[in-house]
């Protein structure tokens, strides 16, 4: 069971990110991550650490399909996304609540961006012989942000929509979240609370190291990102359109 947990989030996140490998971004390099949310539903859902080591596994089978550098992929990519699922869907299973879905999308995706960037950073100076300067890191965390922390807020709770027949059919995903359509003043406000902490750090490194990142277009696509993030992630916990049903037994 465990083991087809790893196949079908390995197959899910290399499709995600083939289908998208050839979108140009405003950076000139580097890929858009908006399948990273096919992980990200899951993590919500199924086994935590099974789903953590297919996304591990998929962001390698995903990069060498299209052609980057397979030895950077195990190095920076795989770890991160390991690393960052396995907290995210431990986060979500433990505080069962759609504020604490928006915190561990915001902290771990950012968290496995960050851990990617630092990878690739070393990885570079001690392996290609490259001299990248240190400012490369906050860039490239923002670059990735960009598009997956908006990608997981909108795409998971679809999804979630979308499969919730599935729920009580299959033994592989067992931990349908119940997450109300209102959420209540409290709950609003810590969601808006960590999309606008999304917000201030990504422009804060806008402002404070400019060098890092692409000032425009990447600054348009930042926006409307952190619009996405602010918007999607205080109300979208009515677009997985979840209420408590009784589940149907498993045969």
């Amino acid at each position: 069971m465990k083991v087809a947990i790893v196949v079908i989030t390995a197959v899910l996140y290399a499709l995600g990110k083939w289908i998208t490998a050839f979108i140009p971004t405003p950076w000139g390099v580097g890929q858009l991550l908006v399948g990273v949310f096919l992980p990200g539903y899951m993590a919500v859902v199924a086994d935590t650490f099974s789903v953590a080591a297919g996304a591990g596994l998929g962001t390698f089978v995903g990069d060498f399909f299209v052609q980057t550098n397979p030895t950077l992929s195990l190095i920076a990519g795989v770890p991160a996304n390991f690393i960052a699922f396995l907290l995210f869907g431990w986060f979500v299973k433990k505080y069962k609540s759609w504020p604490s879905f928006v915190a561990a999308s915001v902290i771990f995706v950012s968290l496995g961006n960050l851990i990617a960037a630092v990878l690739v950073y070393f990885f570079y100076g001690s392996t290609v012989g490259g001299v990248l300067p240190s400012s490369v890191i906050p860039g490239l965390t923002v670059f990735w942000n960009t598009t997956s922390i908006p990608a997981m807020l909108i795409g998971v709770p679809a999804l979630i929509r979308g499969t919730r027949a599935l729920e009580g059919r299959t033994r592989l995903l067992l931990d349908f979240p119940k997450w109300p359509s209102t959420i209540g003043t409290r709950g609003y406000a810590t969601a808006l609370g960590f999309a606008l902490a999304y917000t201030a750090v990504g422009a804060a490194i806008f402002v404070l190291a400019p060098s890092s990142v692409s000032s425009a277009p990447g600054l348009a696509y930042f926006v409307v990102g952190a619009l996405l993030v602010a918007l999607f992630g205080s109300i979208s916990s009515a677009v997985a359109g979840i209420g408590s049903r009784k589940k149907t037994q498993v045969a």
